[in-house]
């Protein structure tokens, strides 16, 4: 069985499984009294808003234990699906169990522990509580499984993905295919090849910002406003003092090359 991804046992994953689940309990009870909790937890003496009150801090803190105590399993191996499904049931368990406790003491002695806690602590957690849990999981194996295609787009240098200057994905294309980027004030224009013909891809972002991508999958800065792919270039020209790079694609500018940078692109000719 797949082991649990490692972002289950982040911090962001603790805080939202503890906040959102025990935020999640107050708001379902207090909206929708499930279960007649409000007539339950009021024992006849107005006390249902401080019963709610500690059963809100008794999940809380119980399940931010528990989760502190799951983050000790993120070097785990083999910490797996079944194994954190396992762990959830039992947290559910535990939080019924100091629920119960909790109750019994307050009823003083009305009802007896076991009665209170499997006829209704048990029964009411594990209701309430799988919502927030399938929804909250569902959320986090989504991130992970994003996390993990671009780990592995990363890792490929066969392919380069372009992103915005708001770091988000706009472009993943095989890096031979790209011909040339050229700068177009706050835009770049990216121009690869598509099915065998020229595309263009306009793409908010940088010359800056593409440095470190560009020069990672082989393209080289030829001039100020412009990167080249060397595999792409068939000829350095001279023309009227200026020194010009020929594309192999019909249709296509020349792409200017400045003395900085003529003596590199040279020599990946």
């Amino acid at each position: 069985m797949r082991n649990l991804p490692k972002l289950f046992f982040s911090w962001p994953a603790f805080f939202v499984y503890v906040g959102g689940c025990s935020l999640f309990f107050l708001a379902f009870t207090v909206v929708y009294d499930p279960f007649s909790m409000r007539d339950f937890l009021d024992m006849g003496r107005g006390l249902y808003s401080l019963n709610l009150s500690i059963l809100f801090a008794i999940l809380l803190v119980l399940l931010g234990c528990l989760r502190l105590a799951l983050r000790l399993m993120k070097d785990s191996k083999k910490f797996t699906w079944a194994a954190y499904v396992t762990w959830c049931i039992g947290e559910c368990l535990v939080l019924a169990l100091a629920a119960s406790l909790y109750l019994t003491l307050m009823l003083k002695g009305e009802y007896s522990y076991f009665t209170v806690l499997f006829g209704y602590c048990i029964g009411n957690t594990y209701l309430i509580l799988i919502y927030p849990y399938l929804v909250i999981t569902l959320a986090f194996e989504i991130a992970a499984l994003k996390q993990a295609e671009q780990a592995k787009a990363s890792t490929d240098e066969s392919l380069i993905r372009f992103f915005d200057e708001y770091k988000n994905p706009k472009l993943l294309i095989a890096a031979g295919a790209v011909l040339y980027i050229e700068a177009q004030e706050n835009y770049v224009d990216i121009w690869y090849l598509d099915s065998g013909r020229p595309r263009k891809f306009n793409l908010r972002a940088s010359m800056r910002s593409l440095e470190e991508t560009a020069e990672r999958h082989g393209l080289v800065r030829c001039q100020r406003s412009y990167y080249v792919n060397p595999s792409h270039v068939t000829v350095l020209r001279r023309e009227n003092g200026w020194v010009y790079a020929d594309l192999d694609q019909e249709g296509l500018p020349s792409i200017p090359v400045s003395k900085t940078y003529y003596d590199k692109l040279a020599k990946l000719l």
